[in-house]
């Protein structure tokens, strides 16, 4: 018999266990994120017999509109299915279940970011729509040595959260995005530490902006989100590759600031609006911005 149910503490330990199974993070990572940043609640269950199968994380996020308005959303997190029941449905009911959980909560859409491209067409016929497109570009380290000095005021700092979410939002300020409550932006910061990468404030040519920085086996760095002005990102590039040394850098911007030569444009997340009327407005735009993905 397959029940569907908000979990409760004592699942935890079979959560921790599929959602190693199949994604493959640390102990230290999955036990932080329940230990800090959820609560059995916010967590849906597919159980059938008595064995968990299939889960997700009902993360609460805003969607802020260019004309200044704001709705709340449900980030669809850690989506995981055990591998061996996989095409049986559970994570197509699990949706299903979370529609109206969302909805309940008053969340006027369901967001998620695919584990993979691949992914995307499932999701188009669960009903979810293409959105959050992330801009990317890749450089060599070889493409940031020799350039012309930055000069005095260039400067990196690692920071806290609070700092981090006020800059970040100041930076997308007037433009279609999501915005996370601190406690995600420190959950970010957690995951970025695990790889000797962190948060910090950005300084170039007397603007400020900010990057989000993970460490990929240890050569690779990943630029989760940076965030400045298009015409200051190849000098902020330079600034983190010389504080930061990595073999290949790997960077992501919003999709509506082309500011890196080489850059592209690549399909990232996925939305499910419940609201007819902020469906139409979010078509209008499209170009939303979803940044951090905790991927």
């Amino acid at each position: 018999m397959i029940t569907i149910r908000p979990a409760r503490a004592e699942d935890i330990p079979q959560q921790k266990e599929l959602w190693k199974r199949c994604f493959g993070d640390s102990d230290a990572y999955v036990d932080m994120f329940y230990q800090k940043y959820c609560i059995p609640e916010q967590v849906l269950i597919v159980e059938e017999d008595g064995e968990l199968n299939s889960m997700a994380t009902m993360l609460e996020t805003t969607m802020h509109f260019p004309d200044g308005t704001s709705y709340p959303v449900g980030y669809v997190y850690a989506l995981a299915t055990n591998p061996y029941i996989q095409g049986k449905g559970h994570a197509r009911q699990l949706l299903a279940y979370a529609d109206e959980y969302l909805q309940k909560k008053g969340m006027k859409c369901l967001t998620l970011v695919p584990a993979s491209p691949s992914l995307h067409r499932y999701f188009d016929n669960l009903g979810l729509k293409e959105c959050f497109a992330a801009r990317k570009v890749e450089k060599m380290s070889a493409e940031l040595t020799g350039l012309p000095p930055l000069g005095e005021g260039c400067r990196l700092v690692p920071i806290l959260p609070s700092e981090y979410n006020q800059i970040r939002e100041e930076k997308l300020q007037g433009t279609m995005h999501i915005a996370y409550p601190d406690k995600l932006i420190q959950f970010q910061q957690f995951g970025s530490h695990l790889t000797a990468g962190d948060l910090y404030r950005l300084e170039v040519n007397g603007e400020v902006g900010c990057v989000a920085i993970e460490y990929v086996q240890r050569s690779r760095l990943l630029m989760k989100e940076l965030l400045i002005s298009p015409t200051n990102m190849e000098k902020a590039v330079q600034l983190i590759s010389e504080e930061l040394p990595a073999a290949r850098y790997h960077i992501r911007t919003p999709v509506f600031w082309d500011g890196l030569q080489g850059s592209y444009i690549q399909a990232f997340g996925m939305i499910k609006w419940y609201d007819k009327e902020l469906f139409q407005k979010w078509f209008n735009h499209q170009d939303a911005y979803l940044g951090l993905a905790f991927d």
